[in-house]
């Protein structure tokens, strides 16, 4: 596995704010001047496209499918965030990702990302955003990180996808990966006026206990806003960019403080 920490953000339902959470969490790394590399392993590649990737010469279809160190070295692409004094390079989705993702029984899952990030150097962070599913992109990567955080909407549906996302992560911690450890469930798109959603943050609290991540991450426009100027939300300089940027920074400080405990 990597010597540099990797952090798996995940979700096993679309819609919920996964990309939003990686890209609020590379932000906040880069305004601490820490080097951030992206693995976007969802085919859809919104993270690609938001970090506007330069043209890569390998993307992470090419690595997985020959994950040597000359194939890492050239699918890491610069990208078109500048966030003084960090700074971020992205391995680029492609649609050929999806060619990877066939499902696999435990047996047959053989993990390949954690053999090209072995030799990886010159990050402080890694931090990948899987693709929606529990087919072998997500296994893949949890099978290369340290940590995993589950993002989840505060409804029934997004409470039953962390449930199983996380009897997967114990599932890969077992059979493939003793190091993983979940961090912990983040509420996402939380609408501070729904009696919905406070009654189902209640209800994540009491299946994860503690490990539910405080604060939740509110429903702001200004994730639009970064996302359609292709920005880091931490330089828009809005009122709502300011709060969640400031809860993405607590929570990149618990992230760190786990990684090293």
């Amino acid at each position: 596995m990597s010597k540099v920490p990797v952090v798996s953000v995940l979700s096993l339902k679309g819609g919920v704010g996964k990309t939003s959470v990686t890209l609020g969490l590379a932000g906040a790394a880069t305004v601490r001047g820490l080097a951030t590399l992206v693995i976007d392993l969802d085919p859809q590649g919104n993270a690609t496209s938001i970090l506007a990737a330069v043209e890569p010469t390998a993307t992470a279809a090419d690595l997985l499918a020959n994950p040597t160190l000359a194939n890492l070295h050239n699918s890491l692409t610069p990208c078109a965030w500048e966030v003084a004094p960090g700074e971020v390079d992205v391995i680029a989705s492609s649609p050929e990702l999806i060619q990877h993702d066939a499902f696999k029984s435990a047996a047959a899952f053989k993990p390949r990302l954690a053999r090209a990030l072995e030799k990886l150097d010159g990050y402080d962070l890694v931090l990948i955003d899987c693709p929606p599913s529990l087919g072998t992109l997500t296994r893949d990567a949890l099978a290369a990180s340290d940590l995993a955080i589950i993002v989840a909407t505060p409804t029934y549906f997004g409470l039953q996808g962390a449930e199983r996302a996380a009897d997967e992560i114990e599932e890969i911690r077992k059979n493939h990966n003793k190091k993983l450890k979940l961090l912990g469930v983040l509420p996402n798109r939380v609408k501070s006026v729904a009696e919905e959603h406070d009654f189902r943050i209640k209800e994540l609290g009491s299946i994860f206990k503690k490990q539910v991540l405080t604060p939740p991450i509110p429903d702001r426009i200004a994730f639009q806003q970064a996302e359609s100027f292709g920005k880091p939300i931490q330089t828009l300089g809005t009122a709502g960019s300011r709060e969640v940027s400031a809860i993405f920074d607590k929570h990149l400080t618990k992230l760190l403080r786990a990684i090293n405990s």
